[in-house]
């Protein structure tokens, strides 16, 4: 997981050492040099141990906003998230307790009213506000990939001119941060206000049964030697994977390697350190590239579709219905879904199971990552939010507040305490959520890159990926241009 910024800390090293320098210098003068260079390195060596530890949130501003309200809208397009927005009174429920103390906070802190309306129409109630001129919502939550039209329409404000935001702060997601961003303009990102950021996640889950069963290594320990890879992934699919009930028919009595739905190739994909559509920063700008014909994603396509186009080693739910209680009933050795399922899989599978980062693409690597859903919710601030003041200063004291405990809530009481039943799930936990892809061709799912890269590659792995690329090059160059020329229209 990404580091908490619990306590901030501060090494007065500079300061303290330059003193003992000049006492060393004053006291030592004509000794050897090198005596007084041994003891200012002694005593810095003793120095560096001590810290200052400061709560964040004692650090945050105090002001009165004279009982401005706070409002947020909410989407709520989902039956697997949780929403960490509003509560409206204490329940024993630790994140909902969680919520309604940070919320708590907020208010007397800055003498505002927090308010929050949940919707399944999000975007069209903020274009409304937007275009009434209307203050009704100060922040809205809403899934990435329903924010890039409304942000490049011009109905959003750029979140790097909000001079309370400190976007590299541990209380924002980074790496949406940085993905999200385009020509230094960013108009939503994540944050631990909502710990759909977390939710939004995907995850791989194996059965421990079948580990044990069939003599398999650790996953645990080939994730800590840095040996855990797409070969090592297939290796194992191959050895559960049986016609378990000896029916002579792929169906829901045999056991497999994998099930999963067909978005989660990319998961795979984006696991072995590729994405299918990249940003480049160049000196003119920034450019969308498409990246599907380039050798490293063809490399690790090959690898991804040889496990997951054999329906004798996979089930695709999308295709499978039934494959969905493959898993439950350790009828299959991986599971992959978003974080947020993790709770279904508790709920309906009576046996042990453990979660781990996606596999390399080769030990090579050196390094796991996650994909993160184009579904995650990002928060945005509508252009006719009023009291930009008010509303930076109010979001980034909640962001705070929720990774000093809201994060804790969920992290710790729902995933480690409830979920991960021994101390090995939790570090791998710790790493599958440490580093996250959002990769843009479902992020902006109107292009049709994904949809097009999946149906050539059900039908003959990386092949024909070449060959596709060529196909769409050109109309992909005239999209991204619009999309390009749209947020360079967008005032700062």
């Amino acid at each position: 997981m990404k580091k908490s910024g619990k306590l901030i800390t501060f090494l007065l090293l500079c300061s303290m050492l330059a003193g003992t320098f000049l006492t060393a210098c004053s006291e030592t003068t004509s000794e050897d040099p090198a005596s007084v260079s041994s003891e200012v390195s002694a005593e810095a060596a003793d120095t560096v141990m001590e810290e200052v530890e400061v709560n964040p949130l004692e650090e945050l501003p105090v002001k009165d906003f004279g009982g401005a309200n706070y409002h947020i809208l909410g989407d709520t397009n989902s039956n697997w998230w949780i929403i960490s927005l509003n509560s409206e009174e204490i329940t024993g429920e630790i994140i909902n307790d969680t919520v309604y103390e940070r919320n708590q906070f907020v208010e007397e802190r800055y003498n505002v009213n927090v308010t929050s309306q949940e919707t399944t129409e999000a975007v069209p109630e903020l274009q409304r506000a937007v275009q009434a001129n209307s203050d009704d919502y100060s922040v809205v939550w809403e899934r990435i990939n329903n924010l890039i039209p409304t942000a490049q329409a011009g109905n959003l404000k750029n979140l790097k001119t909000v001079s309370a935001f400190n976007l590299e702060a541990p209380w924002w997601d980074v790496d949406s941060v940085k993905a999200l961003a385009i020509n230094n303009k960013l108009f939503f990102a994540c944050n631990d206000i909502n710990v759909h950021t977390m939710e939004g996640c995907s995850a791989m889950y194996f059965s421990k049964v079948l580990i044990n069963n069939n003599q398999l290594e650790n996953p645990y320990d080939l994730v800590r030697e840095q040996r855990w890879t797409l070969d090592k992934m297939g290796e194992m699919m191959q050895t559960v994977s049986s016609d378990a009930n000896g029916s002579g028919v792929r169906d829901e009595g045999d056991t497999y390697g994998l099930v999963t739905g067909i978005g989660q190739y990319l998961s795979l994909v984006n696991g072995g350190g590729v994405q299918l559509v990249i940003l480049e920063n160049g000196e003119e700008g920034d450019n969308f590239i498409l990246n599907y014909a380039s050798e490293p994603v063809i490399q690790v396509t090959e690898k991804v579709s040889s496990l997951l186009n054999d329906k004798n080693l996979t089930v695709i739910v999308n295709d499978d219905n039934w494959g969905y209680n493959a898993f439950y009933t350790d009828k299959s050795l991986f599971y992959i879904m978003q974080l947020g399922s993790v709770i279904g899989i508790r709920d309906n599978m009576e046996n042990d199971f453990g979660i781990l980062p996606f596999p390399m693409w080769s030990e090579d690597q050196g390094y796991y990552t996650t994909s993160m859903e184009a579904t995650a919710q990002a928060m945005c601030i509508p252009l006719s939010a009023a009291d930009t003041d008010m509303v930076g200063m109010v979001t980034e004291a909640m962001a705070v507040y929720s990774d000093l405990y809201l994060i804790d809530a969920y992290y710790d009481t729902t995933l480690k305490g409830k979920i991960a039943r021994d101390k090995d799930t939790t570090e791998m936990l710790d790493i599958l959520t440490g580093s996250r892809t959002f990769d843009y061709s479902t992020c902006y799912g109107s292009w049709n890159v994904y949809t097009s890269y999946l149906a050539s590659v059900q039908a003959s792995g990386a092949e024909n990926l070449a060959s596709l690329y060529s196909k769409n090059s050109k109309s992909f160059a005239k999209i991204v241009q619009r999309v390009i020329d749209a947020y360079a229209g967008i005032p700062d």
